[in-house]
């Protein structure tokens, strides 16, 4: 027989070992280890790329010890979040059991039941969050049918967050039973008598569980990357550099301040009552520019363009995929000259803001997610994390791990409006010139709850019932039906009136500073979106048929000009650029491509100018509503890309590519009524011309019957495309400029 302390030790050893917490770790552990063992079958975005196999036997093989710093943080939060649930599970225990039962029950008994507890417990989390977000567990519960989507369609079209809730509260009210509720409330109202410090140490005496999560959830998270340090401290007073020429123009005496609110793949025509209401509502005391076009549909290229005031050919940045030497440079933009004015600079973003990190263009607060391939490799290993979800989508999961901001089907506007609520207070006793990019109308058009039900069809249980991943990397898609293409139009609207009421509230955080009539706001968008109009497919930056990949919003409000305008003359990305330097009454850059609408903002009458766009890269070979015969040819986006080993692993675009895709591309002028289209392809250059106000869908090539519209806009056209000094015109081809030889 064991003496009396071995004994009491091995009591108490026994009793720890079944005590809910540490069943709660054990669970959520093993769960997470097991989910990290599956394939979770989510796109993993590398700016529109899709995952394939070959990229997980290549992480697998070229960055082992990325992966085991990401696992063994992953492991210290599924223990962290288990003695959390652990704890709550062990008060549900104590709620129903007095300690004189609990003493006399089996170890075998109390483990049985803290499992279950902790099992409903974490059941009920997960459930709550699968309803609230249910892109991020679609591919693990929905896509595989059966019971799984049907206790997803339960949580998400039967009960929603809130019923979820209310399904767990009720669940365990009836587990404690009413009456032992009733009793333990009485005791509580004794206890709460006694002086605090004896209430502090019962509790203390209760469970170690929270000091243990927090301390393991710190240590994981020193192996995981750390926040992003790009955030850096904005000065409080004029800055050291040189001044403008131009003092600021103000109001009372100090500076106004520049907010841009911009949003990812937004539609001109979605900025109405139904879908945006708070812009529509902006957009009615401010100037409306009806007729704004973007020269190039793609994130990068196109914010380079509206921060520069300069066109793609001009400024270097021509792909998702740059090189470093194309963007280690001093591209002379607007938030570098609004610092060297005085005003604090920020860009705040989620997942499509990564290119900000990848480009120095004068913010000096950058609080975007980063992008190279140690991303997409933190990213494959949450991914799969499914019973971690909960936790990791959110502010504590973002601090702990950045790179959840990446994930495209986790751009909650709700958070990032948190986010840029957080900025603005910090910057508030200073001039601030603030950009603030939105990614949830970007596809998958992954919005939280409620807005993807918002305007879809509770009955439809087709492939796209929560988000529309693009699903690139893929030999092929099925295309969508006419449901399909109704859903995923339903599921953009959504996702653009979550942003719509995430930007409603940083316009209310304005007015609560106080910020309100001091600050010029700018509502524009890096470029438009197709979804399937006129069966022209999805995405953007594939083709210039038609106005919806073109044709962004631009709203602009001036406190001091008043508004209530809309201007219908064609207006430019490279517009804005020359506009907000005039209204800051700084000094532009000598060089810009654009002109300013400031004349527009007072209510003058601005000259016609013409819009000009090009394509960008084609990641797939098949193009959905592009057919071959308007193609020239080349490899998919493995064959494009490859790995800058000299530079944190950046993807860049190889520079045997460069010459052929900047062949390839489709470029496009346009003036109020008609549009011409430069076509190369392997049997020639063809040009199409559409009459946008007789067929404003863009239906009809009518190049035949106007050849004196063609003659005028082809060589307004050849003009523009000749800016290219990499560029030449060669048998009717714009081509790459040919290097001559030295001589040997």
């Amino acid at each position: 027989m064991l003496p009396g302390s071995l004994r009491r030790i091995a009591h108490g050893a026994r009793a720890a070992l079944v005590a809910p917490p540490l069943v709660g770790a054990a669970y959520v552990a093993a769960l997470s280890a097991w989910a990290g063992m599956r394939s979770s079958g989510i796109d993993v975005d590398v700016g529109d790329v899709g995952r394939t196999e070959a990229v997980e036997a290549f992480i697998a093989r070229r960055f082992p010890a990325e992966v085991t710093r990401m696992k063994i943080g992953v492991v210290a939060t599924a223990i962290a979040l288990g003695l959390v649930i652990g704890l709550v599970a062990e008060l549900l225990l104590r709620l129903r059991h007095p300690a004189s039962k609990l003493a006399r029950r089996s170890p075998a008994g109390v483990l049985v039941e803290s499992a279950l507890l902790v099992a409903a417990l974490h059941a009920a989390l997960v459930g709550w969050a699968m309803a609230d977000t249910p892109q991020l567990y679609a591919a693990g519960w929905y896509d595989q049918g059966g019971l799984r989507r049907t206790v997803q369609v339960i949580a998400t079209d039967a009960l929603g967050p809130r019923g979820v809730v209310l399904a767990a509260l009720v669940l365990a009210i009836f587990y404690v039973r009413p009456a032992r509720l009733a009793y333990v409330a009485r005791r509580v109202v004794l206890v709460a008598r006694s002086p605090l410090r004896t209430l502090a140490a019962r509790i203390a005496k209760t469970s170690i569980a929270p000091i243990a999560a927090l301390a393991i959830a710190a240590t994981g998270a020193m192996f995981v990357e750390g926040p992003r340090t790009a955030k850096l401290a904005h000065a409080a007073g004029p800055a050291t550099g040189p001044a403008s020429a131009a003092e600021p123009a103000s109001r009372a005496g100090k500076p106004l301040n520049v907010l841009v609110l911009a949003a990812d793949s937004l539609r001109a025509d979605r900025v109405d009552p139904r879908v945006a209401p708070n812009l529509t509502k902006l957009a009615a005391r401010s100037t409306r520019f009806d007729r704004a076009y973007v020269s190039l549909p793609r994130t990068f290229s196109s914010w380079v363009t509206i921060l520069t005031g300069r066109h793609a050919h001009h400024h270097g940045i021509r792909s998702m995929f740059p090189t470093w030497e194309e963007r280690a440079k001093d591209f002379d933009a607007l938030p570098g000259r609004f610092a060297k004015s005085g005003y604090a600079t920020g860009v705040v973003s989620d997942y499509a803001g990564d290119i900000f990190g990848r480009v120095d263009l004068g913010f000096e607060r950058v609080d975007t997610p980063a992008f190279d391939f140690r991303q997409i490799i933190r990213q494959k290993v949450l991914e799969r994390e499914t019973p971690l979800l909960p936790v990791l989508h959110s502010h504590l999961g973002r601090r702990l791990f950045p790179v959840m901001r990446e994930l495209s089907a986790a751009a909650d506007p709700r958070l990032l409006a948190d986010d840029v609520e957080t900025a603005l207070r910090s910057m508030k006793d200073s001039p601030f010139f603030v950009t603030v990019f939105f990614s949830t109308a970007h596809f998958p058009y992954a919005a939280p709850a409620p807005y993807y039900a918002k305007y879809t069809d509770r009955s439809y249980r087709g492939r796209f019932k929560y988000h529309k991943p693009m699903g690139l990397g893929r030999a092929a898609e099925i295309a969508p039906d006419a449901a399909d293409v109704r859903q995923i139009q339903n599921l953009y609207d959504g996702a653009v009136t979550a942003v719509d009421d995430a930007m409603g509230r940083v316009l209310k955080t304005l007015d609560r500073l106080g910020l309100a009539e001091s600050t010029i706001v700018v509502v524009t968008a890096d470029h438009g979106e197709t979804i399937f109009d006129a069966g022209r497919g999805q995405g953007h930056g594939d083709q210039l048929f038609g106005d919806e990949g073109t044709h962004v919003p631009l709203v602009i409000y001036d406190p001091r000009l008043g508004g209530g305008r809309n201007e219908r003359a064609i207006v430019r990305d490279v517009d804005l650029a020359p506009t907000l330097y005039e209204l800051a009454g700084i000094e532009p850059p000598t060089d810009l491509d654009g002109r300013s609408l400031v004349p527009a903002l007072r209510g003058e009458p601005i000259a016609p100018r013409f819009a000009y766009a090009e394509t960008e890269l084609w990641f797939t070979e098949d193009i959905p509503g592009l057919p071959p015969a308007l193609r020239m040819p080349y490899p998919g986006v493995m064959g494009l890309t490859e790995l800058d080993a000299r530079h944190n692993a950046e993807i860049v675009l190889r520079k045997e590519m460069l010459g052929v895709t900047r062949m390839a591309r489709h470029r496009m002028v346009r003036d109020e009524r008609w549009k011409l289209v430069y076509v190369p392809t392997r049997a020639g250059v063809r040009y199409m011309l559409f009459d946008t106000e007789a067929d404003p869908g863009e239906r009809e090539d009518v190049a035949a019957a106007h050849p004196n519209e063609v003659t005028r806009l082809r060589a307004e056209l050849w003009a523009w495309m000749l800016r290219d000094s990499t560029m030449e015109q060669r048998d009717g081809y714009l081509v790459p400029v040919q290097r001559s030889e030295p001589a040997r």
